[in-house]
Formats: C-alpha cells, sequence, structure tokens
C-alpha cells in the first residue's frame, strides 16, 4: 500500500510587485497515497452536477487537514468530496484543474 505520492494545495492571497491582490494555490510537502477509479455510482450522481470526478486518492487522515487542491502525477484536481472508509483512511474524490475563479498555480515544495 502507498504506492504514489501526492501535493496537498491551499489558497493563498498574495500581492504581485505591482501591488494587485489575486489567489493563488500553493502546494506543501508530499503525502503517501494511492490511486483507485472513480466508482459507477459516483460517476453518474457527479452527472447531475457539474463536477467531472477524475480519480480517488486515498491517504491517511492524519495527512489531510481539508486541502482543496491536490497535485498528483503533474496534473492539479480539486477535491469534490471526501469519504472516510475507516478511522485512518481518507479518500478524496477529485476532479481535473482548478475550480475556484483565477486562483493561480504555485509549487514551492519544488514537487
Amino acid at each position: 500500500m502507498w504506492t504514489s505520492i501526492c501535493y496537498l494545495g491551499v489558497e493563498q492571497d498574495v500581492e504581485n510587485s505591482l501591488g494587485e491582490k489575486f489567489e493563488q494555490v500553493t502546494f506543501g510537502d508530499y503525502v503517501f497515497c494511492d490511486k483507485k477509479s472513480i466508482r459507477m455510482a459516483e460517476f453518474y450522481q457527479a452527472a447531475v452536477t457539474d463536477f467531472k470526478p477524475t480519480l480517488t486518492l486515498v491517504l491517511k487522515q492524519a495527512d489531510y487537514e481539508a486541502q482543496r487542491y491536490v497535485m498528483f502525477e503533474g496534473d492539479v484536481f480539486t477535491v469534490i468530496r471526501t469519504y472516510e472508509p475507516d478511522k485512518e483512511d481518507i479518500e478524496l474524490i477529485l476532479e481535473r484543474g482548478i475550480k475556484h475563479g483565477d486562483a493561480a498555480v504555485s509549487n514551492e515544495s519544488g514537487g
């Protein structure tokens, strides 16, 4: 188990050299995870909304602090919802891309 790594990201308000403020997604240190497929029911339930679930990542609950964004295998995803199958793990159902306004992406961790 724990065959992959991902980076969890949060939005932060930043200011550029011109004094303009904007939101930026910043990714921290990596955490271990496992990749799972989207369940068929999840896919069809999301079809009713504007969500397009792409994949599910499983990680330890202790590593997850309600971050909204995940970088996995070079792609950025937005957390659609979470599911706790047991007391130790949490499943993050993800949609490809940033699904919030005009947030930019920064990778301070170097990952």
